[in-house]
């Protein structure tokens, strides 16, 4: 297992149990973005086992989708997977710099992840279409209160970066000529999970500090 799995792909029992718990998040998503997706080409941004773009085939409609993710292990699921869905991916921690022309691009709980972030909104930028966006949900930020307890309890583990403000985040897609808005996600149950040490504090967190940008390219 390479090192990418070791830090984002513990098992496939895992990433399937993670799946399972992302599917009300993705829901939302689905409610808050502001682009009807029939028919576009869609990027996936650390797709991990490609359960979105499946579920962007599904319910929206999309034209074909393209995911990478730094986990050999993830894609190679997420390949078996797709079946005959328009689907392409890619193991790597970047946009492949072959792929571009989409209409809009999703990530989930990856910001935090990255290193560059002027690096990887260069990368998105490049690979939309004018007036293309990109939708990426965060939840860990510094302002989401627990959250620098468990960035420094996770930092070496998961080699985190320093833990972002969301106005250091939207400086860097600023930076790299992205027109900047952002909305809470449009949430409606919420799990109860056996794992969380307080639900209200899970509400607030997916209510108030979990938070959909909208990035885009300028026409």
């Amino acid at each position: 297992m390479t090192a990418a799995d070791m830090a984002y792909w513990q098992s496939a029992a895992e990433d399937a149990a993670m799946q399972e718990e992302h599917g009300f998040i993705w829901d939302a998503m689905l409610e808050t973005v502001d682009i009807d997706l029939a028919g576009r080409r869609v990027l996936d941004a650390g797709c991990n086992r490609g359960g979105f773009l499946r579920l962007l085939c599904a319910r929206a409609g999309i034209a074909a989708g393209w995911g990478y993710d730094p986990a050999p292990g993830a894609i190679a699921d997420a390949r078996r997977l797709a079946g005959d869905l328009p689907l392409t991916f890619d193991a790597t921690e970047t946009v492949p710099s072959h792929w571009g022309g989409f209409d809009a691009s999703f990530s989930h709980e990856v910001l935090y992840l990255i290193h560059d972030l002027g690096a990887h909104a260069a990368a998105i930028h490049r690979a939309l279409v004018p007036g293309g966006a990109y939708y990426a949900v965060m939840g860990v930020h510094a302002g989401s209160p627990g959250m620098a307890d468990w960035h420094a309890e996770n930092v070496e583990r998961l080699h985190l970066p320093p833990l972002y403000t969301l106005d250091e985040v939207i400086a860097a897609f600023i930076g790299a000529g992205f027109e900047v808005a952002a909305s809470r996600l449009r949430m409606g149950f919420v799990p109860v999970s056996p794992h969380a040490p307080s639900f209200p504090s899970s509400l607030e967190y997916y209510y108030e500090h979990k938070v959909m940008l909208r990035l885009a390219r300028p026409r």
